[in-house]
């Protein structure tokens, strides 16, 4: 690997976004390939200049550039667009970088760790590698929920998910994952649903330059929900498959109380066969209309049209602005 494209999200964290470039710069002259900054504006309404105005002279980064979004769109969104803007430079200029990192700007995704991250790379010309946490700085409120996340995400789906946005993506596999639908949801959710061969690697997560998250708990409610769509055609049909099976239990139950009922009425309290009745026809009915609200639902999503990031990005893109250094084709 000789190219490697960073896409960084950033939303008003311009303070930090200029101290994750002079960072980057001191790890750029340890590496022995080139390294080029995109940073994904997603509607800020900080101003940009302030921070950026008198960066220093970087002379072991490659260049870096800020695309400026219309509106905002969230952070997996702006992930997603920046992936595009990517494949896009790379289809109109092939082999002008051979795979794109994924980070923050925040400085919870070290620069130190991208050595780490590139290391098991190797001769591969296709790879997907992605950061998996091993010590957080984080609350232990957050800890708590993500882990409430996690297993309620291998519940619903049957999948194990265990690394955020931090990864590294050969550009052949940018290219394949821009036309996923599912990434404009959430990014390690797409990975996981378009089957890359993953290749995990341990990081601690680092601590952030200034100010506080921007994440909220409505903010990572919303998160988890997104990556948990990404999977809502086997979570319906799991639904599916449970209704059906507690509508047989329930039709057992209702022949064995009637049998009770006529052949041993006189060991039963009066009124109880009617009672029990009443409440299983209730839950079977219940069952009845969530089976085929679900199989109505699946069906339904097979009709729509989705959204694919690679042909829908573009209208988001306002502008696109060179910081320094080398740019990238300008064309969106």
């Amino acid at each position: 690997m000789n190219r490697l494209r960073l896409v960084i999200p950033v939303f008003n964290d311009w303070a930090s976004f200029r101290r994750l470039l002079e960072e980057l710069e001191k790890v750029a002259a340890t590496l022995p390939f080139q390294i080029f900054v995109t940073a994904i504006d997603d509607g800020s309404t900080d101003d940009h200049l302030a921070p950026l105005h008198d960066l220093p002279a970087f002379t072991h980064l490659a260049g870096a550039e800020i695309v400026h979004l219309s509106v905002n769109v969230g952070h997996q969104r702006a992930i997603a667009i920046g992936l595009c803007v990517a494949a896009h430079d790379q289809q109109i200029n092939p082999g002008q970088f051979d795979a794109v990192l994924i980070m923050d700007a925040d400085g919870e995704d070290p620069p130190s760790a991208i050595a780490t991250l590139t290391q098991g790379i190797g001769p591969r010309q296709d790879f997907c590698v992605v950061a998996q946490r091993r010590k957080r700085v984080e609350t232990f409120q957050f800890k708590f929920f993500y882990f409430l996340y996690k297993l309620f995400f291998q519940l619903v789906t049957g999948k194990t998910i265990g690394f955020g946005n931090f990864c590294i993506l050969s550009a052949g596999y940018v290219r394949r994952l821009v036309m996923v639908s599912d990434l404009w949801n959430n990014l390690p959710a797409a990975v996981l649903r378009s089957r890359l061969p993953i290749q995990t690697v341990t990081i601690d997560r680092g601590r952030r330059y200034a100010g506080k998250s921007k994440m909220n708990f409505t903010s990572l409610v919303v998160h988890g929900f997104s990556g948990i769509s990404v999977y809502a055609d086997t979570i319906f049909v799991r639904l599916l498959i449970l209704a059906s099976a507690l509508i047989v239990i329930g039709f057992v139950c209702f022949f064995v109380l009637l049998t009770l009922r006529i052949f041993v009425p006189s060991h039963a309290t009066p009124g109880w066969a009617t009672t029990i009745i009443f409440g299983l026809s209730i839950i079977i009915l219940q069952l009845v209309v969530t089976a085929l609200s679900s199989l109505l639902m699946l069906l339904n999503n097979r009709v729509q049209r989705l959204v694919i990031p690679k042909l829908d990005y573009v209208p988001y893109v306002r502008d696109r602005e060179r910081l320094f250094g080398r740019g990238f084709d300008r064309a969106v």
